[in-house]
């Protein structure tokens, strides 16, 4: 149960823009059942006459005349008649919190969410209620705006008695089963192409708060449950059914047959090849297990979904069962069908020896198209990863080294090609997995190969579950870094080449700004970058600063050599430190496309500190927008090209 109070309860209402979706009068009548139905959105059932048995999440109310029940969005919805009719109304409306949050409604939402909460009661005066129901759902068949303005007034005038009375007569509130919903959704769209992010929405919960307790309650994570999920439902197609690897596989979800062969192969042991002979062998002995089926007969509504209009399609009406022999019969014939043609892809093969060969086929080839090696990771973990790895999904930013050397990864964190200059040689098509890393996405990604460049909580173990995972150290210089990224994706060879010639291409370089008299030697210089919030770091590795301090390049001033802690590119030094560490004959500075950035950055440039820097006297200061400021191998060779023009500005 959720106690809250009834105070905090208001003042989140009143803190939320709401938004009244549909308001509707329904009428049941006897043979009717209204089963499994899942609630759009949050919404009020207001039951005008008779009575029924209910269900919201499996939960139980038996509900008559004036009662009053509110469920979340994503609330299972099932309806029994107990009388000969039942009219009710239904109310659905949209809360939307102010972004950002102010601190106190962010702790009251943590505490209980008033939208996502759940109960049933018997207001003490339903007559006022009833009629302003009853006026909301006239006035929203007008379809007029200053009807629907009208509708919106209304709707508040009704929650403000539900809260009074609420108040009243201390009704307890309970939060939905958020756990029982996530295996429920699963249970039923495993066959989907499946998100964290569409799972969340789908149930009206944030990502975070949907992974972190369903990790809490169940010990698995999400991703977890649905891999089970599939290879429960694989296992019990490959002993009950002839439909070969490619089928089970698509109706389990995976396109790719080899890829659910190696996911089975990791978490039974054994290829689904031998465990259907195994099975099938054991079965003499014991009886056969049955494959249950998960197909729900769903009556749905259909809705338009937007900000501007959001209600059913008035031609579809809502489908009611009749209790009758005939249309049970009928229910479960179709139900038999559907079963038999999800597990068979539309196909019945009765020859038990031309389809187990085929399965052999089709398993050696993926085989054979993917060799395996042993590589020692950064960890010291020994991983069997594809020798040519074709699918790979890359958390960090070294994307430009795969680049570099060929390889389009299919999964990227797209934050560092959208902020930096990858894009200028061609469109990259990498989906994004987003920051921190979304496994659910790169589950439907199917890669062959997982390269963490750094790692969060459990991320190898939750990785390793989907792909060979290897860890690597992404903040390494180039120089250290790239050889270990082409020897991981099977190139090393390739990347030796590839790091002399850009090492050859740097010296020719300063060879010729010394030439011009653009460098000079034992020239110093110091780069400067400066944040949105003001806050300001020399960098000392990594990006430009690499390009700079290399052999035939800039020096690097002692005190900036002494600057701490030495470990990483950025060392945040403040406004009053600048005279100490911008100390260079040539200051670099690395201006942000942000608008704040910009605006604060020109603010400093006014001050009489900035200007009685010796650079910015010398007229020694050079601006690079800091999308260069990646060491990718891409984007180091794109900034050789670069740099002598930004020297001439």
């Amino acid at each position: 149960m959720c106690i809250m109070n009834v105070d905090d309860h208001i003042y989140l209402w009143d803190h939320a823009a709401i938004k009244v979706l549909d308001v509707r009068h329904q009428i049941m009548r006897m043979g009717e059942t209204l089963q499994s139905y899942k609630m759009p959105a949050n919404g009020f059932i207001f039951v005008s006459r008779g009575r029924a048995q209910v269900q919201l999440n499996q939960i139980e109310y038996i509900i008559q005349q004036f009662q009053v029940i509110h469920g979340s969005k994503g609330t299972i919805l099932d309806i029994f008649l107990t009388e000969d009719e039942l009219a009710y109304y239904l109310i659905f409306y949209k809360a939307t919190m102010p972004n950002p949050m102010r601190p106190e409604v962010l702790r009251l939402m943590d505490k209980s969410n008033p939208f996502q909460l759940q109960y049933s009661y018997i207001p003490s005066y339903p007559i006022a209620i009833f009629h302003k129901v009853k006026l909301m759902e006239q006035e929203w068949r007008k379809s007029g705006g200053i009807d629907r303005f009208h509708v919106k007034s209304l709707f508040y005038q009704f929650v403000h008695n539900l809260l009074q009375q609420l108040h009243s007569q201390g009704i307890d509130m309970m939060k939905p089963d958020l756990v029982g919903q996530v295996m429920k959704y699963l249970q039923e769209h495993y066959a989907q192409a499946l998100t964290l992010e569409s799972i969340a929405a789908n149930l009206n919960y944030s990502v975070p708060y949907l992974a972190s307790i369903f990790k809490k309650k169940t010990g698995y994570s999400v991703i977890d449950y649905l891999i089970q999920i599939r290879l429960d439902i694989a296992a019990n197609l490959l002993v009950e059914t002839d439909a070969t690897l490619k089928e089970i596989a698509e109706n389990v979800g995976y396109k790719d047959p080899y890829y659910l062969s190696r996911l089975f192969k990791k978490h039974r042991g054994v290829t689904p090849l031998r465990f259907r002979k195994q099975e099938r062998k054991n079965a003499i002995h014991r009886p056969q297990n049955s494959i249950e089926s998960s197909i729900v007969w769903r009556p749905i509504w259909r809705y338009i979904d937007s900000d501007n209009h959001y209600q059913y399609k008035r031609e579809e009406v809502i489908h009611m069962h009749r209790g009758s022999r005939a249309s049970f019969t009928a229910m479960a014939l179709l139900c038999i069908t559907l079963l038999l043609s999800a597990c068979t892809g539309g196909t019945v093969n009765l020859n038990n020896e031309t389809t187990g060969q085929n399965q052999t086929v089709v398993e050696s080839q993926s085989a054979s198209s993917s060799e395996t090696r042993v590589y020692k990771d950064l960890q010291g973990t020994e991983v069997d990863i594809p020798t040519n790895p074709e699918r790979i999904v890359l958390q960090g930013n070294a994307i430009g080294d795969l680049i570099a050397l060929g390889i389009e990864p299919v999964g990227v964190d797209r934050r560092f090609i959208e902020s930096g200059v990858l894009e200028d040689n061609g469109k990259i098509s990498s989906t994004d997995i987003g920051f921190p890393t979304n496994l659910e996405k790169v589950l439907t990604l199917k890669p062959d190969l997982i390269m963490l460049s750094y790692i969060m909580d459990n991320e190898v173990e939750e990785a390793s579950k989907i792909a060979p995972t290897v860890v690597f150290d992404g903040m390494q210089p180039l120089k250290d870094r790239f050889p270990v990224v082409a020897d991981i994706v099977g190139k090393k060879e390739e990347g030796e080449q590839l790091l002399r010639k850009y090492n050859e291409d740097a010296d020719a370089m300063w060879e010729q700004l010394r030439a011009n008299g653009k460098v000079t030697e034992g020239e110093t210089a110091v780069v400067f970058q400066f944040f949105w919030n003001k806050k300001m770091f020399v960098m000392k590795t990594g990006g430009v600063a690499g390009l700079l301090y290399q052999d035939k390049g800039y020096t690097m001033d002692e005190k900036v050599q002494a600057l701490q802690p030495n470990s990483g590119p950025y060392i945040e030094i403040t406004k009053e430190t600048l005279h100490e560490t911008l100390v260079g004959d040539q200051l670099f500075v690395l201006i942000s496309g942000d608008k704040e950035a910009q605006k604060a950055f020109d603010e400093l440039t006014q001050e009489p500190l900035w200007n009685s820097l010796p650079a910015v006297k010398n007229n020694k200061v050079h601006f690079i927008e800091d999308k260069w400021n990646y060491d990718d191998m891409t984007t180091s060779n794109m900034l050789l090209e670069e740099f002598p023009n930004i020297l001439k500005k």
